[in-house]
Order: structure tokens, then sequence, then C-alpha cells
């Protein structure tokens, strides 16, 4: 078997693996803030292939794509919720309801791994690729994304494959890779606006280290890569030129939420935030290893060398790996810089720039294997000849006690990794502490439809804030995970009748109303993590209008 084949077949076993830690766990969330918009999207597209089907004319019509796809609202593309569903259905039935749902997000990370390991181990080897997708799912906060139907873990899956697609362009001079990197960008695009970042990085390697490459990659990215964009959205199909213009106007000014950092409340966050967020909700042993990959790839100067002759730069291993290198370092860099400009949203965690991540997952698989390597050749020169399989088994463990601390992490703050801080910060303790948030996406309204159940009278009425998770709950409701009987309410008091009022340790989103029930009225309920709150729930069925 030769050695692509090989890695091929690792590659899937790499893709099935993650893909059934994910699907067995994707219950297990509650629903961020924007998954019922997506889901909701998401059965409109189902509806509009199904009339596709039955009455192509009509679903292909401005007026059947009006009633299927109006962005106007949300102005969001369509290939996820196209995605979704054609994936959900697959496994109706067989998975609880929300990892179903959550399905299309699983298999996109799971090919996310998969690309990650072929990559890495193309360049380095198996032990680093190995390493490289342990690093990735044993950030807690990813670990989460990975899980979750909303844009930000498929954008990260997509515009690294596309990364991939190039590098892989790059190294056989191939029309088709350059043509498969093109399509899968133009999906990205058509997940998330900021897969627009992806020809700032792809451009500038191409021309340092594959000018032979350039051409195909420039002329599939411009025609492939728009192409796949309107094909997997309906809405531009009409009136393409003003809905186009209406999306990139929505995006250049689009609005800002607040997010409080170290204690202060901000409508946009300063530059610093995404690189201080990735440093302290970063495992910190993963952040060393990092470090120690940086250094690895810095001593294999990661510069592309003077080599004659295309052929001979891709045959030669060291010449490889310096160009995977350039291409992650360049990738890190650019990610970075402009999720740092002053007009880019910063809010939420780490959310908004979840491709770092991947790439971030590789330095320190690159770390790790560094490590074991050596540990291997020490063990191998000790042995000599009198055994073949105790140096591999000293690599393997280097491998796992160098992420056995991370998934312990992802294990003890299960299924609240979005709370997670790390040790720079003091924990999640550290991290209220400074004002941070120690929540922030509406995951833990799902304990609070679980405590409701089992202690709401019938018929109880519960206050939730803020007043747009109060829909939230009526999805909870609908997919049958909240008791019928239970019913919600939100707004600016909470009205004479309530039984409970329900909210979320958001410091940012506390009004009036719950800052004056934290002031004069001990919780009947708390959602603790480490000791630190994630959610409240008072019992107001004594107490008359609360404002």
């Amino acid at each position: 078997m030769s050695p692509r084949a090989a890695r091929a077949i690792e590659a899937a076993l790499v893709f099935a693996i993650v893909l059934v830690v994910l699907a067995s766990t994707a219950h297990s969330f509650g629903l961020g803030y924007d998954e019922p918009v997506y889901m909701s999207r998401a059965q409109e597209a189902g509806a509009w292939l199904r009339l596709l089907m039955l009455d192509p004319g009509a679903a292909l019509d401005d007026a059947g794509v009006r009633r299927f796809w109006d962005a106007r609202g949300e102005q969001q593309p369509g290939f996820l919720k196209l995605w979704a569903a054609l994936t959900a259905p697959l496994v109706d039935g067989l998975l609880p309801v929300l990892a179903a749902l959550r399905f299309g997000t699983t298999l996109l990370v799971a090919l996310l791994c998969a690309s990650m390991y072929l990559f890495v181990a193309h360049a380095w080897g198996r032990a680093e690729a190995v390493a490289a997708v342990g690093a990735l799912l044993t950030m807690p906060r990813t670990f989460t994304h990975a899980h979750l139907f909303a844009l930000d873990a498929p954008v990260m899956a997509l515009t690294f494959i596309a990364l991939h697609g190039f590098f892989l362009c790059a190294r056989d001079r191939s029309w088709w890779w350059a043509a498969a990197g093109a399509a899968v960008w133009g999906l990205a695009l058509s997940t998330k606006v900021n897969a627009l970042f992806v020809p700032l990085i792809v451009i500038p390697w191409l021309v340092l280290c594959a000018r032979d490459a350039l051409l195909p990659v420039l002329v599939c990215g411009a025609s492939i890569g728009p192409l796949c964009f309107l094909a997997s959205w309906p809405w531009l199909w009409h009136d393409t030129i003003a809905r186009l213009g209406a999306y990139l106007h929505f995006h250049a000014q689009h609005w800002q939420i607040d997010v409080t950092y170290f204690g202060t409340k901000y409508r946009t966050a300063p530059w610093h935030y995404p690189a201080v967020m990735t440093l302290v909700t970063t495992p910190a042993l993963t952040l060393v290893e990092a470090v120690v990959g940086a250094v690895r790839i810095m001593r294999a100067r990661a510069r592309c060398p003077a080599v004659n002759g295309w052929r001979a730069r891709w045959a030669d291993p060291n010449w490889r790996r310096r160009a995977a290198a350039a291409l992650l370092g360049w990738a890190l860099l650019v990610n970075f810089a402009l999720n740092s400009l002053p007009a880019t949203p910063k809010y939420t965690g780490v959310r908004l720039f979840q491709p770092v991540f991947p790439l971030l997952a590789i330095v320190a698989g690159l770390g790790i294997a560094w490590v074991g390597r050596g540990v291997f050749a020490r063990v191998q020169s000790a042995l000599g000849e009198s055994s073949a399989s105790l140096p591999k088994i000293a690599l393997a463990s280097v491998l796992a006690l160098a992420l056995l601390p991370q998934a312990r992490a992802v294990l003890a703050f299960h299924p609240y990794e979005l709370s997670y801080y790390n040790e720079l910060i003091g924990g999640l303790p550290g991290a209220e502490r400074a004002g941070m948030e120690v929540t922030h996406w509406g995951e833990t309204y799902l304990w609070a439809a679980g405590w409701l159940n089992r202690n709401a009278p019938q018929n109880a009425l519960a206050w939730i804030e803020p007043p747009g998770v109060e829909s939230m709950m009526g999805v909870y409701r609908h997919l049958g995970i909240l008791r019928a009987d239970i019913r919600t309410t939100a707004g600016p008091f909470v009205p004479a009748e309530a039984d409970y009022a329900v909210f979320q340790n958001k410091v940012t989103e506390f009004t009036d109303v719950s800052r004056e029930l934290l002031r004069t009225h001990s919780p009947t309920a708390v959602l603790r993590q480490d000791g630190v709150p994630l959610l409240f729930i008072f019992d107001v069925s004594a107490e008359g209008e609360i404002r």
C-alpha cells in the first residue's frame, strides 16, 4: 500500500472517530443564541427542497425564493441551511433531537479533523497529525462550538479545508486541487462572511512559496468560488446585484454587541480582545505546546529555501515542511490581525474567530510530537535493537500525557465548556474576579428547562431574561424538552402572575430587574461551575410585579 493510500485510510478512521464522539455528545449542550434562528431557516430550506422536487417552477421563481429564502432580516447565506436540511434527516430518529439538528456541524468538524490529519501527516508525520487533532478537540470552548448549529464551527472547518486544497494544488501543481479548494472556499463564503480572509492568506503564500500554482488558484478562485457561493444561496438567484449589495452593506454596517471585558462594558472591545481571549481560554498546557511547536518551526527556518524546480522543491521533505509552516504562520497572523481591527466585531468569547484554532492546534501538535520523538529516540538508543515496540509505546505515552490535562478540563466543564478559562487568569473563579463574562451564549437555559420540568407546578409562568431567550424556551417546549404546560414570558418587568424569574449570570445583559432580584432576593436554584454561578432561578410566586 502506498503512503498516500495509508494516510487516506487513517484519515477516514479519524473522521469516523471524531464523528462518533461529536454526535454522541451533541445533545448535552443547550441551545446557543443563534441556533433557533438557523434551525428555523434550515426547516424552510428543507421545505423549499421538497417543493423543488414536486414543482421546480414554483420553487425557482422569485415568489418561491422569497417565500423560503427571504434574507432581508438576517442576511446570512445559504449553504449551512441547505446542508442542515440535507443532513439532519439522515439521523432523524437515530440521535436525540438536538444532536440530529446539529448533525451537519458534526459532519463538517469531522471532515476538518480528517483534513488536518492529512495536512500534518504529509508534511511532518503521523504522531504530529494525531497530536494536532487531539489538541483541537481538547480545547474546551472549541469542543462546544464543534457541536452547535451556528456559523462558527462550519466556517472554521470549511476555511481550513479550502486552505488544505490550495496547499495540495501547490504540491501537485494541479488544476483539480485548485478547483476543489475554490469550491470549498465558495461554500465557506456561503456560510459566513469572514471566509473573505482566505485569499489574503493564500495569495501572498503562493507568491512566496508556490508561484507555479498561482494561475490555477487565481482562475479557479475567481470563477468556481463565486459560482459555488451563488449556487448555494437561492436568495441571490433573482435581483442578484441589488441583493448582493444589500448583503455586503449589512455586514459592512453590522451592529456591535456589548461585551464585558476586565470589568468594563464595551460596545466594541479593544483591539487586543482576540489575542487575550485566546490566551486565557485555551488550555495553558496547549499554549506551552504551541510555543514549543513554534520553536521547532523557527529552528527549521520556516522561510522557503531557494530550491530550483517545482518537482525538486516538493520532493524535498524539509522544503515541504517549511512551506506548510509558512502557510500556518501567515494564516495565524492574518486571522489575528483582521479580527483585531477596530471595526471588527469582538464579543462572545472566542466564537467569532474560531478559524484560528485548527492552526493553533497544529502548531501545538508539532510541539507535542517533537518532545515525543525526542523521548522515542532516547528510549530507542537505550534499548538498541532489543525492542521495537517500547520506543513506540513511549512516543504514544507522551502524546497521551500531553493531552490528558486538557481532556480532563473538557470533562470537568461539560456541558458548560463555553465558561472555561485557564490557569493564566485563575480559572473560572479568577475570570469572575477579573470582571470577565462567565457565561454568554444561553446554553445554560437547558439546565433551567430541566429544573422547571422537575419543580414547577402545573401551568407555571416563568419570566425569562434577556427577552430574546424566551423564544429559545419556546423551542425547548416545541421539541419536547420543556414541559408543554410551562409558560414563559419576557419584558421590562416581572409580571405579578409570574412564578419564576430565570436569567444567566451575564453581567453585560443585567437590567434593573435582574440587579434588583440579586440584591434583594435569594435564588431558589443556582447552576454553578467551579463555585461560580452561571444561571439563577428565583421563586417570585409570592411577589407582586417587579420592575
